[in-house]
């Protein structure tokens, strides 16, 4: 497995880009809803989109950050 050897301070970048992609993903979402209706189409749609996009990036970026800060 590789380590996360960035420095500290990037770690603020790597959280406001990912809160900068969360509120770009909410938008899109509210627009989903309010154009599409609030069915269960449109609901699949949205929890899958959100899992394909922010499962992967908190598993490369957000554990690593919480592991180094458990471990010191």
């Amino acid at each position: 497995m590789k380590r996360n050897t960035s420095a500290p301070g990037n770690d603020s970048g790597k959280i406001a880009g990912l809160i900068l992609l969360a509120l770009i993903w909410i938008w899109l979402v509210y627009m989903l809803f309010s154009r599409g209706g609030l069915d269960l189409k449109n609901i699949f749609i949205a929890v899958a989109s959100g899992i394909i996009i922010f499962v992967p990036l908190w598993k490369r970026y957000i554990q690593p950050i919480l592991a180094n800060r458990k471990k010191n």
